[in-house]
C-alpha cells in the first residue's frame, strides 16, 4: 500500500446538508426500490426511515452531522483498500490472462519477439505519402 494518507474534506454547512440529501436519496432508490424491484421482492420501510432521518437532520442541523460524516467517509476509504485490489485482480486473471494465454496458444506475439541471428530487430516503418499532409484536416 501506498504511504501517504488521504485527508478527508471539511465540508460547511451546505456540504454537509448535500451529503445527506444524497446520500439518504441514494440508500432509498438503491434498497428502497431497485433491489426490491430487482429482486421481486415487497418494498422495506427502513431505507425511508433512513433517507426522512437523514433529511430532515441535514435541513436542520447539517453541522451535527460532521461525525457522520467523517465515519461514512472512512468507511468508504477502507472499503477501496479492499475492493480496489479485489476488482483490479479479478479483471486480471478473468479478463487479461485468458486472452493472453489463447494468444500464446495461436501464435500471435504483437512485439515480434522472434530471436534469430539477424543484424537488428527494427522493423521499418512505412513512409507516409506528400499527398497525405496537402490537406490534413
Amino acid at each position: 500500500m501506498s504511504g501517504h494518507t488521504v485527508q478527508i474534506p471539511e465540508l460547511d454547512g451546505k456540504g454537509l446538508r448535500e451529503f445527506a440529501l444524497v446520500t439518504g436519496a441514494i440508500v432509498a432508490g438503491l434498497f428502497g426500490l431497485l433491489l426490491p424491484w430487482l429482486f421481486d421482492a415487497g418494498l422495506p420501510i427502513w431505507p425511508w426511515i433512513f433517507f426522512g432521518v437523514l433529511a430532515l437532520w441535514g435541513l436542520i442541523m447539517p453541522t451535527w452531522l460532521r461525525p457522520v460524516y467523517h465515519g461514512w467517509m472512512r468507511f468508504g476509504l477502507f472499503m477501496s483498500r479492499i475492493t480496489t485490489p479485489l476488482i483490479l485482480g479479478i479483471v486480471f486473471y478473468v479478463i487479461i490472462t485468458p486472452i493472453g494465454l489463447i494468444r500464446r496458444t495461436f501464435g500471435n506475439d504483437p512485439l515480434r519477439r522472434d530471436l534469430d541471428d539477424a543484424d537488428s530487430y527494427r522493423v521499418p516503418s512505412k513512409r507516409a505519402s506528400t499527398n497525405h499532409l496537402k490537406r490534413p484536416f
